[in-house]
């Protein structure tokens, strides 16, 4: 039976401590002074706080934007700079705060050049990123940021999809390496219960953070904080429609003046509105905070996450056709077991079959809930974390950080009907970096001039000749990564012989066909050593089995000049060795062995000159060049890869206008961005990708009240396969409406010799055209509203432009009532029953995995309810 909600959490945001209030209350600094407590950089709780002495908090002028340095720092530990007062209404602008995900080193989004969306809790929570629990919602994602397009792989990635491309994950300022983000693969669902706030960065990162595999983005999540202030907790219900249920608890508050306690639960156990998806997740988190001695401090963070899922990551609804978008009318017909086979389907004597011919092929209409994932398709397993980050502050605009990661995970998964599995053993990395934060003045000419803080505005006596401001990050970091993945992709184009609507669920698994048990028989799919009915293939190149080691050592510098108030320069280097070495898992028959070992060097450098002739006003331009590195299923490397895989060149340009004007009230963005970036094949050239992207945004919020978001882009991908000898691969290069009507067989295996030639080609599945809005209000009497919604243009979803996915549209509507200790929200998902389709790989020009992008389509969940009711304490 549908269960139908009752009220949710979503809000958990509305109240959360105010990062820029505590600035203006007496005996208070962001830094820490006697009167504040020892680590005043905590993060604010997600759902209730108390309010300031009145209750109100005033939006902040213009004047207050620059960063907020004082003389003498205190140390800090965590990576965002917000302290413990709460407040209200979170301000909504992205100039609200500092932030470091950009260059490694807290500025002000006017003074950082490049396109930058800083998610609060409170834009989390009204978007509905998070509503899926543990899984990303890439629709949602797109009323944040127009430029984050997604596709059905993004429900099981650790990060959105940024111009074209799956982001590089980071947490609290470290990569994330344990994922192939070309692949779309991250393994177990992203843990949502652990995640504060998060920064999507438009282009690769900087020299600090440094950047493995290439990207046209980053995402940086940032933790939950401990309280220093006092103990608060809340609990919360989640319950939609279609067996939708999440629950949990977040406490925390100081243990004495020196240490302070976050704890945080999350339990999902939830069926879908799509057929056969579930997602079972236990999910818990703890940090603590600590100041044993003056000039120190320390944050510990801890994560653990269990999952039984059998996420739409790994399916959709396969046969895409213009009657289906169009006239919602699917394609029927199946072949028997004994009929099937790859590359392309077969008769037992080798003909290949038109789709005209199957049994039963015709039309009729769809349940767009069906998907093409038997009932036995999972993915379990288990993976956690723990960070420490220090701070050591030596002297006046000298300190020292170090930020330790270790990330471990256990999974395997699997998807019968077009057999594909992994099996990852315990796969982990350990990564420490080192840095040396140095600030300072330089007087040219002159008077010597007296030492200030980068962007700490004092009065001195007007002198002769300049005085630089140098903010300088410089250090070491190393990282060691150990993997052994199993990885069965070999049949992986069979997926459209297969019917959704009349055939037994049951019958969708490859293992059944002769075809696949010839493939045992001679070795070409081998048994995983100790789990039954797993497969894997020893040299399936950049799909992944791998067991596989590698280090990498990076120096690094990023150095900001302020020339004058109004000209400033940032410049960054890197140049991080790997040494890798990777071999062909155990169980793998002796003559398949394969090894791959090399030490590469990959230089990073970036340079962006900031213009502000007015206080409201910032021009810039930002150059990012880079050497990336190709990964196998889970982030390492393959024992085929050759050195070509090491050396793939991520070049970013962009440059843009921001403004902020109405007293902070009023935050406006232009920017264009050009991107290239080259894809890594086994033993063959990359492919050379590039994006041409406009955008704007505007952020407003008049009053503590109202806010509003819009935003629009222009995206434009290409990619270049001319040095290849094949053209863009697809196992299906038409779709199945031409096939039926031209007499040809279904999944033919492009990129085998029937699909396209070498040359330019367009991004299809991919929009040119994207535009959002969202608008919040809140009366005083705390019931509010908040409304959302997306719109993108037609993009043909196979490179013969044989099927179009039509122009689609998504909105949500929020309603919501805050109270000092009630929370209770309802929201109404899909509003108007849209009926919009969500691709297999978005932008399938960008990924190696695209070969199965015309497979499958995901319809868009229909209209829904989800509410929370939560408690504050």
């Amino acid at each position: 039976m549908r269960k139908i909600f009752l009220f949710n959490l979503g809000f958990r945001i509305i109240v959360f401590l105010g990062s820029l209030y505590s600035l203006c209350l007496p005996g208070y600094s962001q830094q820490g002074t006697a009167s504040s407590p020892a680590n005043t950089s905590l993060d604010p709780a997600p759902l209730f706080q108390d309010s300031g002495p009145n209750g109100t908090v005033p939006l902040q002028e213009g004047s207050t934007l620059k960063k907020s340095t004082q003389s003498d720092p205190a140390p800090t530990t965590t990576i965002e700079q917000v302290n413990v007062y709460a407040q209200p209404n979170l301000p909504m602008q992205p100039t609200s705060t500092d932030i470091d995900s950009v260059y490694g080193i807290p500025m002000n989004v006017m003074d950082t050049p490049r396109t930058v969306t800083p998610v609060n809790q409170t834009l989390m929570y009204s978007s509905g990123v998070n509503a899926l629990g543990g899984m990303m919602n890439p629709m949602a994602l797109l009323t944040v940021n127009p430029t984050t397009y997604g596709s059905v792989m993004d429900f099981m990635t650790d990060a959105p999809y940024v111009l074209g491309t799956q982001a590089v994950p980071y947490v609290n300022g470290i990569e994330l390496s344990l994922t192939n983000i070309m692949m779309g693969n991250a393994g177990l669902p992203w843990n949502w219960n652990m995640i504060q706030s998060f920064d999507i960065l438009e282009g690769p990162a900087n020299a600090v953070y440094g950047q493995t595999q290439g990207s046209n983005g980053i995402v940086n999540y940032v933790t939950k904080q401990p309280y220093f202030d006092k103990f608060r907790g809340y609990v919360y219900d989640t319950t939609g429609m279609y067996e939708n249920y999440l629950w949990g608890l977040d406490i925390g508050g100081p243990i004495n003046d020196k240490l302070a306690y976050r704890f945080s639960y999350m339990g999902v156990e939830s069926g879908s509105w799509w057929q056969y998806v579930h997602n079972d997740e236990q999910d818990f988190y703890a940090a603590l905070s600590a100041k044993p001695i003056e000039n120190y401090t320390a944050d510990w963070y801890f994560n653990m996450e269990f999952a039984d899922a059998s996420p739409i990551g790994y399916s959709g609804m396969n046969r895409p056709s213009n009657e289906l978008f169009l006239n919602g009318l699917y394609y029927t017909g199946f072949l028997p077991p004994s009929q099937i086979n790859s590359f392309p389907p077969t008769y037992p004597n080798g003909v290949p079959i038109p789709y005209n011919q199957f049994p039963g092929a015709g039309l009729e209409p769809v349940n767009r809930r069906a998907m093409l994932i038997p009932p036995d398709a999972a993915q379990t397993g288990y993976q956690g974390m723990t960070q420490l980050i220090q701070r050591v502050h030596v002297t006046d605009g000298f300190d020292i950080v170090n930020n330790t990661l270790v990330w471990y995970t256990r999974h395997r998964a699997i998807q019968p009907a077009y057999f594909y599995d992994e099996a990852v053993m315990g796969d982990y990395e350990v990564d420490n970096r080192t840095e040396i934060r140095l600030q300072f003045d330089t007087p040219v000419g002159g008077k010597p001039g007296r030492k200030t803080h980068w962007g700490k505005k004092e009065d001195f006596e007007e002198q002769e000749g300049l005085n630089f401001s140098h903010y300088v990050d410089t250090g070491f970091e190393w990282h060691y990564q150990r993997n052994v993945d199993y990885v069965s992709t070999s049949f992986l184009n069979i997926p459209n012989e297969f019917d959704i609507m009349n055939e037994n669920p049951l019958l969708w698994d490859a293992r059944l066909t002769p075809a696949w048990q010839a493939l045992v028989a001679q070795q070409i799919e081998v048994p995983i050593p100790g789990m039954p009915g797993y497969y894997f293939e020893p040299g399936n190149g950049i799909t992944g089995t791998t067991d596989s080691q590698y280090w990498a050592f990076a120096p690094f510098l990023q150095w900001n000049i302020q020339f004058h108030p109004k000209v400033s320069l940032l410049a960054g280097a890197r140049a991080t060795t790997y040494i890798v070495d990777a071999v062909t898992p155990p169980g793998t028959p002796s003559d398949q062995f394969a090894q791959f070992r090399t030490t590469s060097l990959a230089p990073l450098f970036n340079i962006s000159p900031v213009y502000r002739p007015f206080p409201w006003m910032t021009v810039y331009f930002n150059f990012n060049w880079l050497y990336s590195t190709a990964a196998a299923d889970m982030g390492g490397f393959a024992p085929v890869f050759t050195d070509n895989n090491m050396r793939l060149l991520d070049q970013y340009i962009e440059g843009g206008l921001k403004f902020n004007l109405y007293h902070n009230k009023l935050y406006l963005t232009a920017a264009g961005i050009r991107s290239h970036l080259e894809e890594g094949y086994v033993a063959l050239p990359p492919v050379v990708t590039h994006m041409t992207a406009f955008q704007f945004n505007l952020n407003y919020q008049p009053t503590r009240h109202f806010w509003a978001r819009a935003g629009f882009a222009y995206m434009r991908g290409i990619s270049n396969f001319s040095d290849l000898p094949f053209g863009p691969p697809e196992t299906q290069s038409y779709s199945t409406g031409y096939a039926f009507r031209h007499h040809l067989p279904l999944d033919d295996a492009g990129m085998f010799g029937f699909g396209y030639m070498p040359g330019v080609w367009p991004w299809m599945d991919f929009p040119e055209i994207v535009a959002n809005a969202m608008v919040s209000y809140q009366f005083s009497n705390g019931f509010g509203i908040t409304l959302s919604g997306t719109w993108m243009d037609a993009t043909p979803s196979f490179w013969n432009y044989t099927a179009w996915i039509p122009a689609q549209d998504y909105a949500n509507l929020q309603l919501f009532y805050q109270s000092k200790h009630w929370q209770i929200n309802l929201y109404f998902w899909n509003f108007f029953n849209s009926h919009y389709w969500i691709p297999y790989a978005a932008a399938a020009g960008a990924s190696p995995d695209s070969g199965s992008n015309s497979d499958w389509v995901v319809p868009g969940q229909a209209f829904w309810i989800q509410g929370t009711v939560a408690y504050q304490f």
